[in-house]
This record gives C-alpha cells, structure tokens and sequence, in this order.
C-alpha cells in the first residue's frame, strides 16, 4: 500500500460523488459495490463498461473482472446512466 493510501485514502469521484478510496487499486465490482452503497436508490443494471479518467489525460473502460492499477487523486469514474435504476 503507498503512503497516501496509509494516510487516509484517494480522493475519487465515482458517478459524480466524491470518496475516499484507501486501496491502491480498484476494481470493476468494488466500483458497482461503492456507487450501490453511495445511491441505495438506483443500482446499477446489468454490467456496463465502466469509464475512467485522470486529469492528466490517461482514460480508459473498465470491464466486469478488470481493475484501474494504480489509483491516484482525481481518479474520475462514470456510469452509463442508462445503466442505473
């Protein structure tokens, strides 16, 4: 684990919400399960691709069994929105 991570977490955005995430990565499933926990309200539907970004540039999809491998501040993911009820 780094040492931002020992100290308190990353600060990310998932769906539009800001956490704090004290993993050195993440996971398509841990994702599902935090947006789950943040919004009981509206789960999320069937297993769309996951999009993820920096402010550096770097962005990529994420898909069921995958994982970002290194998580940073600003770490900003999204999900279809057409995939929540």
């Amino acid at each position: 684990m780094n040492d931002k991570a020992e100290r308190g977490g990353h600060e990310i955005v998932i769906a539009g919400r800001e956490i704090k995430w004290t993993g050195d990565t993440i996971s398509y499933e841990q994702i599902v399960a935090e947006w789950n926990k943040l919004d009981p309200s509206r789960q999320v539907q069937g297993q769309p691709g996951i999009d993820w970004k920096y402010d550096t540039g770097e962005s990529g999809i994420l898909y069921p069994g995958e994982e970002i491998e290194k998580v940073f501040d600003g770490l900003i993911i999204t999900i279809d929105p057409a995939h929540l009820s």
